[in-house]
């Protein structure tokens, strides 16, 4: 009788584990929601990608019916979905857009007796 005790006693602590994972998964989830992150689903909602506000891509979920593609078509769906979830979870800085650097001023023209110059300014 112990013994059915006991087991009894493991699976109520394995519920538990499980109770708080869950837990812990909805609390990771809500915290991804609410922190701007973008999710695009596919048209054919065979992919989805999670970008976060910096559009950086946190997730690439594929669906079962995603394996059913070529590779060519496959690839070209995710490329597609992670490009417009980047785009969308870029958001616009707060500040204003930087001046460009000013131009070094150009070399005077090298003199008639040396009509090629080989050193070259970037």
């Amino acid at each position: 009788m112990s013994d059915n005790a006991q087991l009894i006693e493991e699976m109520r602590w394995q519920l538990k584990q499980i109770e708080n994972r869950k837990a812990e998964n909805q609390r990771l989830l809500a915290g991804i929601a609410g922190s701007g992150h973008t999710t695009v689903v596919s048209p054919d909602r065979s992919v989805t990608v999670l970008a976060g506000p910096d559009g950086v891509v946190s997730e690439v979920r594929l669906a079962p019916e995603a394996m059913r593609f070529d590779a060519v078509t496959l690839s070209r769906t995710i490329t597609a979905a992670v490009r417009e979830a980047v785009a969308a979870g870029v958001k616009p800085s707060a500040q204003p857009p930087r001046q460009a650097a000013p131009r070094r001023p150009q070399r005077p023209a090298p003199a008639d007796d040396d009509p090629y110059d080989t050193v070259f300014d970037i």
